[in-house]
Formats: C-alpha cells, sequence, structure tokens
C-alpha cells in the first residue's frame, strides 16, 4: 500500500501558506481541500486557469493534465488542462475533414428518451442508425473513388495531353487500356482508407485507453458492448470503456469501404471494354456483397461473446480477398479505344448509393417516430404537408419550372419555421425527430464538400461537360461529369436561402426585444437593485444607465450612451435564447432538400432548366467550398487563436464515445473523465476534499465524472461550483436520453451551486433541485459606473471569472467540506 501523502509538515508548508519563494512545494500535500478549476470550449491554458502564479504539473502529460499554483483562500488549487485533446495542436485542424462523420456519430446520441424504456424499439433504432452511419462512410467511398478513377484515370489518363499536362506520366504504358489506368486511379481511394485505418488506431490508443477506476483494485475486462447499448446511460460503469467495440466498429467500416472499391473497381473496368459476365467479376461482386452483409451483422450485434469481432476481422479479410479478385481482373482487361463520356457503370453505382442512404435514413425516421409521441404528430404533419405539396408540383403544369419548385420550397421550410416557433420552447427537446435530421445534415455537409471536390478536380484537368450539354468549342480536354448541372446548383441556393430566413427571424426577434416590453423591464430590474445598492455609489462621481435625467428627455444630448443601454441588455438576453432555435434551421434545411431533391426528380425533364444566374451561382458556391475548407485548415494551422475558435465545434462534437461511427474524431471524453476521476479518488485516498470549479464544457465533464457512482470512492466528498453550464440548457436539449433530471439529481455531491446569466447563449439553470441551487446573477452586474468609464458591458459567456458572485460561491464551498467532519473513507489501497 503506498502511503499516504500525508506526512509532508517537513517542508514548513501549511495549507493556505505558501511555500518559500512563493512557489508549489516540490511534494504538494494533498490533505485538506483542494480547488480543481475545469475549463470550458477553446482549451484554456493553465496559466489562463490559474493566474499569474508559479504552476507546477503534479498529474498526467503536456496533452491533458493537472496543473498546481502556490496556496490561497485556505485551499489547495489546481486546474485540470484538458485542451490539448482538442484544439492545441496544429494537427486537429485535420480533424474538419472529419466533419460529417462527426455529425452522424452525433447523431446516434439525440435519441427520444422514451427508446430507452423499449428494449426493442432502443435495439431497433441502434441498428437503423449504425446502418445510416455505414451508408455514410460508403458514401464516402464512393465519391473517394469516382473522382480519382473516372476523371483522372479513365478520362484524362486517356488522353496525352490532358495527363502529361499534369505530370502523370505513369499513364503512359497504360493510356490504351482503359482497366490498368482504373486499377491505378484506385490506389487513390485504397491510400484513403489505409489513412482511416491508420487514424483509428493511433486515436484508440490515445484517447480510449484510460480505463476508469474501480472499487476492486483491479481493472475489469474491456466489455464488448459499446456505450450505445447500455440503458443505464452516463452512470453505467463501462460507459467510458468503449476501446474494444470502436476497434470493432471501424473494423466493420473499413471492411465495407474495402468491399464497396473492390465491387467499384470490377464494375466499371467490365464496363469500360465492354467486357460482358466474366466468372472474376461476379467472385469480386459476390464477395463484396458477402462482406456488406455480414458487416451489416456485425455492427448491430451487442453481446459479450467474441464472435461479432471474429466476424468482423473475417469480413476484413474477405473484402481484401475481393480487392484482389477486381485488381487481378482490370490489370488484365484488354485495350479499348478512347471514348469520350463518363466513366461506364459509374452511374448504376451512384444510383445504388443514393437509395441505399435514403433508405437507411427513412427507416432512421421511422424508428425515432416510432420512439415518441409527444412531437410524432407534429412530424407527420409536416410530412404529409409536403407530401401533399409535392404531388402539386408534380400534377400541376406551373411545376415544370424549377422556379416554382424553389418557390414551394422555400414557403415549406418558412411555414416548418413558424411552426417550430409556435411550438412550446422547453429546455428538454429537440423539437423533431433530431437524429434523422442531424444524420441527414451528415449526408448533406458530405455531399455538397465532396461535390465541390468532383467539380474542382473535372475542371483542373479539362473543360467540363456536363450530362444533357452539347460538346464545348475547346482545345482543352473535354471532362463529361456525371451529375447535374442544375441539381446541386439548387441544393446550394435553397440551404442559403433557408439560412437567411432564419437569420432574418432571428434578426427581428432580437430587434423586438430592444425595443419592447422586455427593455422595460431590465430597466425596473436595476431600478430595484440601484435601491438596494445606492450607498455604494456616490453620485457625484457616477452615473446610471436607467435613472439618468437624460432618460426623461428624448431630446437631451446622451454623451454617455445610456439611452440604448437598456435595449442593448435586452438584445442580449434573446440572444442567449437563439441556440434553442437551431433545431428549427436544421430541420429547415433537411426538409427543404429532401423536398426539392425529390421534386426536380420526380420528372427528368425539370432538371434541365431554370434560371441561368442561379445556376451559376449555386455552381459557384458549392465549388468553393472546397477553398473555403482548405482556407480554414490552413490558417486554423498557422494561428492558434483560429484554431481555437475551430476546435470549439470538436470540444461540443466530440464528447461523446464513438459507438456510432468509429472514423469520427475521437471521444476526449473517453480519456478526461476517468483521469477527472482517478485525481479525486488520489485525493481522497490521501485524505483529501474536492471542490470542482468547472466552466461551460468543463461542467460537462464534471457532471460525467460526478455521475458513476462504481467510479467514486464510497467516502469521498466533493462539492461542485458551475458557471456558464450547459448541461441542462443544450445537453438536456440536445441529447434528452442520457442529460436528464433524474441523471443530475442523483449526483452525489455535498453541494452544487450553478451559476449563470441571462444572457449567456450557452449556460442556462440546471433544474435539479435539491441537489442543485441555481444562481441567476445580474448581467451587467451593475447598472452604475464612473465618469469616463464604458458603460457596463454584458458579461454572456465569458464574463464569469471578473464576477465576484463567482469566487464567493467557491469559498463557501471550499469552507463547507473545511469544517464539516470529514467521513472516513478506506484509504487502504490505491484504484486502479
Amino acid at each position: 500500500m503506498p502511503e499516504l501523502e500525508t506526512e509532508q509538515a517537513s517542508d514548513g508548508v501549511g495549507i493556505g501558506e505558501p511555500s518559500p519563494a512563493g512557489l508549489v512545494p516540490s511534494q504538494p500535500r494533498l490533505d485538506g481541500v483542494t480547488e480543481i478549476r475545469l475549463h470550458g470550449v477553446g482549451g484554456a491554458t493553465p496559466g489562463s486557469l490559474l493566474g499569474e502564479h508559479p504552476i507546477q504539473r503534479v498529474s498526467g502529460d503536456t496533452i491533458a493534465g493537472f496543473y498546481r499554483r502556490p496556496d490561497a483562500g485556505g485551499r489547495h488549487i489546481e486546474a485540470y488542462s484538458w485542451g490539448g485533446l482538442t484544439s492545441r495542436s496544429s494537427a486537429r485542424v485535420l480533424w474538419l475533414l472529419l466533419l460529417p462523420f462527426l455529425l452522424a456519430n452525433l447523431a446516434g446520441w439525440m435519441l427520444p428518451p422514451r427508446l430507452l424504456q423499449r428494449p426493442r424499439m432502443f435495439a431497433l433504432y441502434r441498428i437503423a442508425t449504425r446502418w445510416a452511419a455505414l451508408a455514410v462512410t460508403l458514401n464516402a467511398v464512393l465519391y473517394l473513388t469516382w473522382i480519382p478513377i473516372d476523371y483522372v484515370g479513365y478520362q484524362c489518363g486517356g488522353l496525352e495531353k490532358c495527363y502529361r499536362r499534369w505530370s502523370l506520366t505513369v499513364f503512359d504504358a497504360v493510356v490504351n487500356h482503359p482497366g490498368k489506368r482504373i486499377l491505378l486511379a484506385a490506389l487513390v481511394p485504397l491510400l484513403g482508407i489505409a489513412v482511416m485505418l491508420l487514424l483509428s488506431r493511433i486515436t484508440l490508443n490515445r484517447y480510449e485507453s484510460v480505463t476508469p477506476p474501480t472499487t476492486t483494485g483491479t481493472p475489469h475486462r474491456e466489455p464488448a458492448r459499446s456505450a450505445a447499448s447500455l440503458t443505464g446511460g452516463l452512470s453505467h460503469p463501462d460507459f467510458w470503456r468503449g476501446r474494444r467495440a470502436t476497434a470493432r466498429l471501424a473494423t466493420c467500416h473499413l471492411a465495407a469501404a474495402v468491399a464497396v472499391l473492390a465491387a467499384l473497381v470490377a464494375h466499371t473496368a467490365r464496363s469500360a471494354v465492354d467486357a460482358g459476365s466474366p466468372p472474376a467479376v461476379w467472385i469480386a461482386l459476390a464477395l463484396s456483397g458477402l462482406v456488406v452483409a455480414g458487416v451489416a451483422v456485425a455492427l448491430v450485434t451487442e453481446t459479450d461473446r467474441p464472435w461479432p469481432g471474429r466476424l468482423a476481422d473475417t469480413m476484413l479479410v474477405t473484402a481484401v480477398a475481393a480487392l484482389v479478385v477486381a485488381a487481378v481482373f482490370a490489370w488484365n482487361q484488354p485495350a479499348a479505344p478512347y471514348r469520350e463520356q463518363e466513366l461506364p457503370g459509374m452511374g448504376q453505382a451512384v444510383t445504388i448509393t443514393v437509395v441505399t442512404v435514403g433508405a437507411t435514413l427513412a427507416l432512421l425516421l421511422a424508428t425515432v417516430l416510432a420512439g415518441t409521441t409527444i412531437r410524432a404528430r407534429g412530424c407527420l404533419l409536416m410530412l404529409s404537408i409536403a407530401g401533399a405539396i409535392l404531388l402539386a408540383l408534380h400534377l400541376v403544369p406551373l411545376a415544370n419550372f424549377p422556379a416554382a419548385r424553389l418557390v414551394g420550397t422555400a414557403a415549406l421550410a418558412a411555414g416548418l419555421i413558424a411552426a417550430g416557433s409556435a411550438a412550446r420552447r422547453a429546455y428538454d427537446r429537440f423539437r423533431w425527430a433530431a437524429p434523422f435530421v442531424v444524420m441527414s445534415l451528415a449526408v448533406g455537409v458530405l455531399n455538397c464538400f465532396m461535390l465541390g471536390v468532383l467539380v474542382q478536380v473535372a475542371d483542373a484537368v479539362g473543360d467540363i461537360r456536363y450530362l444533357a450539354m452539347n460538346r464545348p468549342e475547346t482545345d482543352e480536354p473535354v471532362i463529361t461529369v456525371l451529375i447535374n448541372r442544375v441539381l446541386a446548383p439548387y441544393l446550394v441556393v435553397m440551404t442559403a436561402a433557408v439560412t437567411l430566413v432564419f437569420l432574418v427571424w432571428q434578426g427581428v426577434l432580437v430587434w423586438r426585444a430592444t425595443r419592447g416590453p422586455d427593455r422595460e423591464r431590465i430597466r425596473q430590474t436595476y431600478l430595484a437593485w440601484e435601491r438596494d445598492h445606492r450607498p455604494c455609489f456616490p453620485e457625484r462621481w457616477t452615473a446610471s444607465t436607467v435613472s439618468d435625467a437624460v432618460l426623461r428627455d428624448p431630446s437631451a444630448p446622451d454623451p454617455l450612451r445610456v439611452r440604448r443601454w437598456a435595449g442593448t441588455v435586452a438584445a442580449w438576453r434573446r440572444v442567449g435564447q437563439a441556440p434553442l432555435d437551431l433545431d428549427l434551421l436544421f430541420t429547415g434545411i433537411v426538409v427543404a432538400a429532401v423536398f426539392l431533391f425529390s421534386s426536380l426528380r420526380i420528372r427528368d425533364e425539370s432538371i434541365n432548366g431554370g434560371p441561368s444566374w442561379v445556376i451559376s451561382l449555386g455552381a459557384t458556391v458549392a465549388a468553393s467550398l472546397p477553398l473555403v475548407l482548405i482556407l480554414l485548415l490552413r490558417t486554423g494551422w498557422a494561428d492558434p487563436e483560429r484554431r481555437k475558435v475551430i476546435g470549439v465545434l470538436w470540444d461540443v462534437g466530440t464528447f461523446w464515445p464513438r459507438s456510432y461511427h468509429p472514423f469520427a474524431p475521437p471521444s476526449y471524453a473517453e480519456r478526461a473523465v476517468p483521469e477527472l476521476q482517478r485525481r479525486i479518488w488520489w485525493l481522497h485516498d490521501n485524505g483529501g476534499r474536492v471542490v470542482l470549479t468547472a466552466h461551460s464544457q468543463g461542467s460537462v465533464l464534471a457532471v460525467a465524472a460526478l455521475a458513476q457512482p462504481p467510479q467514486r470512492s464510497s467516502g469521498d466528498r466533493v462539492a461542485l461550483v458551475t458557471y456558464g453550464s450547459p448541461v441542462r440548457k443544450l445537453y438536456n436539449w440536445g441529447f434528452p436520453a442520457y442529460f436528464n433530471e433524474d441523471l443530475l439529481r442523483r449526483l452525489r455531491v455535498e453541494r452544487w451551486e450553478n451559476l449563470h446569466y441571462p444572457t449567456d447563449f450557452i449556460g442556462g439553470p440546471a433544474v435539479a433541485e435539491p441537489v442543485c441551487r441555481d444562481v441567476e446573477l445580474l448581467d451587467p452586474p451593475t447598472s452604475r459606473f464612473r465618469y469616463g468609464e464604458p458603460v457596463p458591458r454584458v458579461g454572456s459567456h465569458t464574463g464569469y471569472q471578473s464576477d465576484p458572485a463567482l469566487w464567493k460561491a467557491v469559498d463557501q464551498a471550499a469552507a463547507l467540506l473545511t469544517t464539516e467532519r470529514r467521513q472516513d473513507g478506506d484509504p487502504s489501497h490505491l484504484r486502479s
């Protein structure tokens, strides 16, 4: 048994007393009260958390570690800096490339809470979500294969003046052999699949290898079941132990990706030379189909038995065999003359992929609607309205013009937003079918960016000719593009239009707040505050933003700019509620996109018309998306401040384990939560008590760490102070099955005080009485200011640390743990 670190008085430093020269002792004391500060999104540094003091790392590493400053206020002060897991490294910006996979994984965790109470429906939901996530992977593989083998290998590789311009002399020996050109170009998607394999293995070791502490002193065997199958949610002891399950899912997706690549190579190589149906093609296609079927089974099986993992490994080996057969077949195909057309056989592959993605999304929508009763009627009503409009556009002659379809789509999106705004807003629910909406967004983001890449590549190697267009008069190589030139631009324009409608609506709400009764209510609130605090502010030296004489005389000059102050605060309070309306924007985009896609596809002749400016604008935007992404990657790589802004998305989106899509960016909580639990337990075993002071996303980590009784000592003493916390406002809104009143009210804490501003667009009340005491603070904290200073400014989400109310709450929590009698624990051994 390691000795407890309580007998360290030899350095002459007591609790609350600074060490000689104001430094942290070489062997910091662990008994007494320790305050652990947790930062929010953006990856704050230890220095920003602990102030201008000497600091020392006492646990962890430079990626995520615990740092201590000299004692103050009768307690030790530490900071858990976990930003290295998400945003500090310049390489983290490359995770932007994985945004569709992140959204696909995030969608799985947004299920209705009722599904957890219905085991069969919950199992069906996991099946539908994982199949939809697999469809996203296969959709990405289609593009990764389609772009190089069609536009580079087949079309450009068949023209000497095209491939020599790009120094692709490797095609010299195979210029007359389309099968060999296809095979050489297929090395690009194969390299992409290999990169995904490497990333999955590296991130498994770096993020998901930290096991939570246990009461037995020895680690449990890694569970084969994923966190997504645990009806106990965050409180289950195996929730953050998903290494084995994530590895199995990664093997499944890799096997399916290799199988699709093999099928595409075999099918297109046969079609390019009119080879008929040789046995090698059927063997490759049969093996690929077998792999996809086996993967579909291995993905959705949740059992502690080893056979799903063995099945996944077997499917990966089978996929490699299919790829070898396809490669041998493609390489041995005869020469064929060059034909100025798109790659034969690719159209069928695109159609199959579209049908697969649509079918899995439809299954997901059906399971979500079956798992909820409150909002199913509203969702079904919207679907019925969309179907009626779609039918009308099909039957009415005016519907032959795409402009009419745009008007119908805009009307549908506006009606959806209006219906949602009229619905009761609550903290506890995303309005309609959250998993379906977010999974559809994943598909949409992937296709928008990859279509942009497709257009950029085709335009780079030659002059583009879209389907149903005449050959352009040019001496440059002509590249025939399979996609329709109208469909993609219309989808881009529609998305921009829906977003604009949403922003205008939000702007109107903010503008109304500055001029309506909200402004007067704020003025009355601060007038009451001034009556209570008047002795503290001599009017000789100060001015007021709510009682100044200029407010009573509209014609009087306003040099201090106090007349608009109350309206500004009211506007910020409305901005604080705006994130709760984002579901209307996402749902509007998805519904309008599905509706427009269906209406444009319902008649082939309606696809090829429309205003030229719409087509040009949409095509330009779609093609520029990859360039915008490259710019974001470059600036994020070079500028730490911009990288921090980009990292905010990952701090929120990568909290959840990769239980639905294994190629999503890794979950930092898989490491952060167990490390925080271990630190709390270590301090307890050495006679300490802990105050967790958590901001924003740090409060989510704190709640997750405290929500697992088996991962805590039975006698530990923990107090919690959260500020700007989204555990209720956003996490219960987006993930109601996992962050809910039941979870929050079962937290075992000595004291939990949650501070929030009404102007905070992320944080809000926890609503978990009697465990949590919510305290709404005035923001700004005062309406008076000294002459020569600016008017009091709104703190919103970032102003808490300068508010004395926060540190008063922390002092009170520390005093509670100091004065009350400590409950004896069992420090007889260290936990694993």
